[in-house]
């Protein structure tokens, strides 16, 4: 075994440095489409060289996938492909270097940024992702579709173009020209992308606070408590935009001097309405290559314009949100909420710069209504969720919005309907803040407005406001106000739940900030009793709520199993933090005191980690090891289907096809999505397909009826499959809309029953044979329909339309009846392992 880890170190750390390349080449990218614009509007909106990084990557994600997806269609050598990106990106980084080079105090911050991150984000990489895991073995469910267009992309030299669902997938073109040229393993790529996502959170979280603060211990405080709140751990379009999107907040914080007349209301109106104007232009173009057309358009007009101060909130008003929205289409919410959070920080520092001011019993009212509204609407979800208060549903109202706006209602089953509702968004929220934030973050705010946001002299006039009063109570109000919107479940407005961790993270900042580090002399023993409370508060819920559920029996005591050495060495090193908070230094004592509030809040969401499992996964079977949803004998089947039958296109259940077409990037026969959202019509005929396939009666009656059900299917292939086999219509799937006006041709009205039953007798075999040479065949460059039959698969055809299957594989190998219909049957076997057969349908001969 050590001899094995030892001969895969290289292949472990050939990876690593891919991974640092690929991440550094969409930055030179995003760089070299920035630079198209004068370098005077970096300068005039105050970018830092970390915001600048998170709007260079933001820009050279989307941009490296669409310029490799057009490539690929004008060139055919993947080669060339990726040496004209490389090229590309070079000049981006040089032109970075030339005009931002860092100084001396740059690359000081930029070693301790690193001695902070790195340790930080191996610890939120392992109570995320490594403690579950077991190389090959791992939860990629969310990393299927871009892992098969990126093999995909490696085997053919061309990106599908339709293989996109509302987004150029950030990793799926540059990782497949990667795999082809450089040969990168796509799933040890999953693993170490994961430890540079977190880093680049991170990034974006330093980012946002030096928009927030310009002195460097505050910096670093609100810093070290983003890191270890961090829930984000897996960059993916949508995640990447809600990181930009806060940054964003922070460069526009940045640009809005604490004073009253310290952004004029000419500026805020031009940078909201160019940010309203993109937003508006970007809906109705309804296409990424355009929007991003669109960008450089921006960027080329600015560089013509002479006067850049005067144009330089057009800069962040249109730029910024062209950017995110190539990103993900849910910055169509990341956008106005941040804007919204911005005007409200700038109506605040109007309502207090008259100091006393009447609006401050406003304020202080708002602090405290809009946490009970919160708790309210906590209570009122679990009373609905444990059967003490009738069910209630906005959907109605919602659908009026979503009508006018997507032109789709909330529909049972639907994408919308999935993402509403406001026990989806307690969830959310909840795990996203964390009992331990919530609870210390609550009475941090009640403590400080009893106690310090009115002073008053020796003669008893009042002082003005003590530093950091605005920004206390902006950001606690604004993330409050933000928390009451989310948690009426408006469909997916959750996603703004890393929006509302930032703000608070600056709340908790200040609070911390000014009870516990501002004031001098401070009580020798405030800063350990508040030490020792939040140890305790941290150990209580460890022992009352995580440990609690290593007992056996549970839903998610296997989960908390894997997390168990982490939460006791987590408690271990809080206490070690808490004795530290006694120094008579006073910045060990105050260090020591961060390191207990960021660390405990780190164990917290460690903890809830693992119940949330429970939530996605359902409780971890007694045979399963890792979390993972498949095993050793799905990785035999692709390998083999990988290296024997290239021109596949692939028919099994969802989980089975899902893992199946990320290791060989061979197209499948439906589209599906989260490995269980199927077409409810498209589910019965596919399952018929498989019960045909495997019922013990006559050879030829089974070819007929398989025949006649699987030619509605195949004739009716989706887009992506169709153009992976025949490379026909490439300009339509560039310029395909984000948002489908009409439903794919495999979302058909469902069939009925009897139809199914009958076998479909309307369709003839010469029509069966004709659809099938239409489709799969093309001369001597043939394809075949192959049908994967597993355990899961056949325990898939007998569930109703209501039922999913268990995330996890089976354990229990396929049944010998199963094994000698298939060998007695019409439909050949290709390939066999104790779980799996492999069959070709040959309607077509």
């Amino acid at each position: 075994m050590a001899e094995a880890h030892c001969r895969d170190l290289p292949m472990w750390t050939t990876t690593f440095a891919l991974t640092f390349l690929f991440f550094l080449i969409q930055l030179g990218t995003g760089f070299s489409i920035l630079a198209i614009a004068s370098t005077k509007f970096v300068e005039l909106c105050r970018l830092t060289r970390a915001q600048l990084v998170v709007l260079g990557v933001t820009v050279g994600t989307s941009t490296t996938g669409i310029l490799l997806g057009v490539l690929s269609l004008l060139v055919s050598d993947m080669r060339l492909q990726f040496a004209a990106i490389v090229a590309l990106a070079s000049l981006g980084l040089a032109w970075s270097w030339l005009n931002r080079r860092p100084g001396a105090g740059e690359m000081r911050t930029a070693a301790i940024w690193c001695m902070l991150s790195l340790p930080i984000a191996l610890i939120t990489w392992w109570w995320s992702f490594g403690a579950f895991s077991d190389f090959p073995y791992a939860d990629i469910g969310a990393d299927v579709h871009w892992m098969k267009t990126a093999q995909e992309y490696a085997d053919g030299g061309v990106i599908n173009p339709y293989a996109a669902q509302s987004y150029v997938d950030l990793r799926s073109a540059l990782a497949g020209a990667f795999a082809g040229t450089v040969g990168l393993d796509l799933l040890r790529f999953s693993w170490t992308y994961r430890f540079f996502s977190i880093l680049f959170f991170l990034l974006a979280s330093y980012g946002f606070v030096q928009g927030i603060y310009s002195t460097p211990s505050r910096r670093w405080i609100a810093f070290f408590f983003a890191a270890t709140g961090n829930t984000v751990a897996l960059m993916t379009n949508g995640s990447l935009a809600v990181a930009s999107s806060i940054v964003f907040l922070g460069v526009l914080m940045g640009n809005a001097d604490r004073k009253e007349n310290g952004v004029s209301a000419r500026s805020a109106l031009l940078l909201t309405g160019g940010a309203g104007a993109t937003l508006l232009v970007a809906f109705a173009l309804n296409n990424n290559p355009l929007v991003l057309a669109l960008l450089v358009a921006g960027l080329f007009l600015l560089r013509i314009l002479s006067n850049t101060a005067r144009y330089a909130p057009l800069f962040l008003g249109c730029i910024w949100p062209a950017t995110l929205l190539l990103a993900h289409r849910g910055s169509y919410l990341f956008v106005p909420t941040v804007l919204i959070s911005w005007l409200l920080y700038l109506a605040i520092v109007r309502m207090v710069s008259a100091w006393p001011s009447p609006s401050t019993a406003v304020l202080r009212l708002l602090s405290f209504v809009l946490p009970l509204i919160i708790a309210g609407t906590i209570l009122c979800v679990a009373g609905m969720r444990f059967g003490y208060i009738p069910s209630m549903s906005a959907n109605g109202t919602f659908s009026s919005i979503t009508g006018l706006i997507l032109g789709r209602r909330i529909e049972g089953g639907e994408e919308l309907f999935l993402g509403s509702g406001p026990q989806i968004a307690t969830i959310e929220l909840g795990r996203a803040l964390g009992p331990l934030f919530s609870i210390c973050i609550m009475l941090g705010v009640a403590w400080w407005w009893l106690t310090r946001p009115v002073l008053r002299a020796p003669s008893g006039a009042i002082r003005p406001r003590a530093e950091g009063f605005t920004t206390l109570v902006w950001s606690w109000i604004a993330g409050c106000g933000l928390s009451v919107a989310v948690l009426s479940g408006f469909p997916f407005l959750y996603r703004t739940s890393a929006i509302i961790v930032a703000l608070f993270t600056i709340t908790a900042t200040e609070t911390f900030c000014q009870l516990l580090v501002d004031v001098v002399p401070v009580s020798r023993y405030r800063r350990p009793l508040v030490a020792i409370a939040v140890t305790l508060l941290a150990t209580i819920l460890v022992v009352a709520v995580y440990a609690f559920a290593w007992r056996p029996g549970l839903p998610f005591a296997g989960y908390q199993t894997f997390l168990r050495p982490t939460e006791i060495a987590g408690i271990v090193l809080l206490a070690t933090l808490a004795l530290l908070t006694l120094a008579r230094s006073r910045a060990i004592s105050i260090c020591s005191l961060v390191g207990v509030m960021g660390l405990a809040v780190a164990v917290d969401k460690a903890g809830l980690s693992g119940i949330h499992r429970n939530y996605s996964y359902g409780a971890l079977p007694d045979h399963a090891a890792v979390v993972s949803h498949y095993n050793a004998s799905d990785l035999d089947v692709a390998r083999w289907l990988r290296a024997n039958l290239r021109k596949g296109i692939l028919l099994s259940d969802p989980y089975t096809l899902g893992m199946i077409q990320a290791v060989t990037g061979a197209p499948a026969a439906y589209l599906f999505s989260n490995l269980d959202t199927v077409n409810e019509a498209v589910a019965q005929r596919t399952k018929s397909v498989v019960r045909t396939i495997v019922q013990p009666t006559d050879g030829a009656q089974r070819l007929a009826i398989a025949c006649s059900l699987v030619t509605p299917l195949i004739s009716g292939i989706n887009s992506e499959a169709f153009f992976q086999m025949r490379r026909a219509d490439a300009l339509s799937g560039i310029m395909k809309a984000v948002r489908e006006a009409q439903t794919s041709i495999q979302e058909s009205p469902q069939p009925s029953s009897d139809a199914i039953a009958a076998g479909s007798p309307e369709i003839t075999s010469e029509e069966v044979k004709s659809a099938f040479q239409n489709i799969l065949e093309a001369g001597d460059d043939d394809w075949n329909l192959v049908a994967i039959i597993t355990p899961r698969t056949i325990e898939w055809t007998k569930l109703a339309a209501d039922q999913r299957l268990s995330y996890f594989p089976p354990a229990e190998p396929i049944g010998p009846a199963v094994t000698d219909v298939l060998r007695t049957g019409p439909f050949p076997v290709l390939f066999t392992n104790n779980q799996a057969a492999v069959v070709r349908i040959p309607c077509s001969r």
